[in-house]
């Protein structure tokens, strides 16, 4: 899957003004985050372009005035240069590459600079460095507000570089640039350290989350069982309130009880299959049909077909990388575990929340690794930081699908579900007699949406089978071993591969 794909689709799924929100947020932060550390870069460059002046000739005098002020701007001759300025743990220091290969001849070449206060001469260090040709050079300090560096017979090849070291307290950089210096005076063992601990971190908070919210879960796991449902819910809604998310296994729940509420038909052949419709009225005009049932029907049925074989279900699901039609299944799921009170929060909200702030996490780590690749002083050792922000961007966006928000009744809703999930997966045997009430196949979907269809069938295996009405397969008599090993395969196929194709935007 492609990186763009994925962004569309993302963004595919907000509302008009958050997209165009984070859209133009990303942008901005893109644009001035670049620019705002290009300029605090330690990029050195010559300060001098003498492009324009013809080869092999000469300049007689060039006189050069550079103002620092208070808060460590450096200006020379009015123009900014955000790079002069170094800061150091017992000194600051201007450094400036003034000629690098000028390309031409040089008489006679002095440089001026204008302290921002007062200072005696020895708590000035004064520095020049002339290589590749340079006659000869020295500086001095004229009073206790200047400096002078002073050069001549300077050659087109040579390289010219002043420095002066101050006593710290005579500039107050900008916090950014002292930021900067603590950030690159780190060792690299604390980086590598911190890039390793950071995504661990991550994840021991984010799963700490989940079992906390999940805690009324785990509680209820010692309740007693119960034979019977503790209210008339779809299984879909019940997966949500078990485990917080839709799933696989809560859309394959719903094709079951689709189909044992007489509204689709199940045939089996080989290893093949083909879902039939059982009402001649469409799907849209049924009332008694939840919304999302009809969005998951249509999904699988042409509006004048009948019947939809395994081929048709796989070309209608393929002809997109993304199904908006299952996204709205998911959310329809949703929005029906919601509005009955089992949640604080919409599900998908709360999952499209943490997707996004590990997003939002991601991209910065992004971009916080490409200005450390580019304009970060050797050695780069800010890239372990920026690698480790990636690493638990990634954790936040792999359990954000993982983070419900159950409210207070869904919590005493879910303990009684979790006492008939229990009654389930019991090993022992239904008593006799059981079938005549369609008891497992009024139950299967529950069974399926908890995890425990393969128990609950367990429980019939001495009972004689009579298969569901709206099973069909070409066996002429069919054992319940013949139907679990054919229905569930099919049935996971095709939840599966639909509830695979739904848009990233809903987890």
């Amino acid at each position: 899957m492609k990186n763009s794909e994925l962004t569309r689709a993302i963004l595919k799924g907000m509302g008009f003004r958050w997209k165009n929100f984070l859209v133009f947020s990303l942008f901005v932060a893109a644009f001035f985050g670049a620019l705002y550390f290009w300029r605090l870069s330690d990029v050195s460059q010559a300060s001098f372009d003498f492009s324009d002046v013809a080869q092999y000739q000469s300049l007689a005098i060039k006189n050069v005035d550079i103002v620092i002020k208070s808060n460590g701007q450096v200006l020379m001759d009015g123009k900014n240069m955000p790079s002069a300025i170094k800061i150091y743990a017992d000194h600051d220091e201007m450094r400036m590459i003034l000629l690098d290969n000028p390309g031409i001849f040089i008489q006679s070449f002095t440089v001026t600079v204008h302290l921002p206060q007062a200072v005696r001469k020895n708590e000035i260090e004064q520095t020049t460095y002339a290589i590749h040709g340079v006659g000869s050079y020295h500086n001095y300090f004229q009073n206790d507000q200047t400096l002078v560096y002073e050069a001549d017979n300077i050659s087109s090849t040579s390289t010219l570089t002043i420095l002066a070291k101050f006593p710290k307290g005579m500039i107050q950089p900008p916090t950014a640039k002292v930021i900067l210096y603590y950030i690159s005076a780190v060792s690299a063992q604390s980086y590598l350290i911190l890039a390793i601990i950071l995504p661990l971190i991550t994840l021991i908070v984010t799963l700490f989350m989940v079992l906390k919210r999940r805690k009324d879960q785990i509680i209820s796991l010692n309740v007693s069982p119960s034979a019977q449902p503790p209210a008339l819910v779809s299984p879909a809604v019940v997966g949500v309130l078990l485990d917080g998310r839709v799933g696989p296994r809560e859309i394959a729940a719903t094709l079951i009880d689709l189909a044992q509420r007489e509204y689709i038909y199940i045939i089996r052949k080989d290893a093949s299959f083909t879902f039939g419709k059982r009402k001649s009225v469409p799907f849209e005009d049924l009332p008694e049909l939840k919304l999302y049932e009809k969005i998951l029907l249509s999904k699988i049925f042409m509006p004048n077909d009948y019947r939809s074989t395994k081929a048709d279900v796989e070309m209608r699901v393929g002809h997109h990388i993304f199904s908006r039609k299952i996204a709205q299944v998911f959310l329809g799921i949703y929005n029906e575990a919601t509005r009955a009170g089992y949640f604080i929060q919409n599900p998908a909200r709360v999952h499209a929340r943490w997707k996004y702030t590990g997003i939002t996490f991601l991209f910065l780590s992004l971009l916080g690794f490409a200005q450390s690749a580019f304009y970060a002083p050797d050695p780069k050792f800010t890239l372990f930081f920026w690698v480790g922000g990636m690493a638990a961007a990634s954790v936040i966006i792999k359990i954000s699908g993982l983070m419900p928000a159950r409210s207070d009744l869904g919590s005493r809703h879910l303990t009684p579900w979790m006492a008939f999930r229990k009654y389930l997966k019991l090993n022992q045997m239904v008593p006799r007699g059981a079938f005549s009430q369609d008891i497992f196949a009024r139950y299967l979907a529950y069974a399926v949406v908890f995890g425990v269809e393969d128990a609950w069938a367990k429980r019939f295996m001495q009972e004689r089978f009579a298969k569901p009405k709206w099973y069909e397969s070409q066996e002429t008599t069919v054992t319940l071993d013949e139907f679990i090993g054919g229905l569930f395969p099919l049935i996971s196929f095709a939840s599966d591969l639909l509830a695979g194709s739904h848009e990233p935007t809903v987890e």
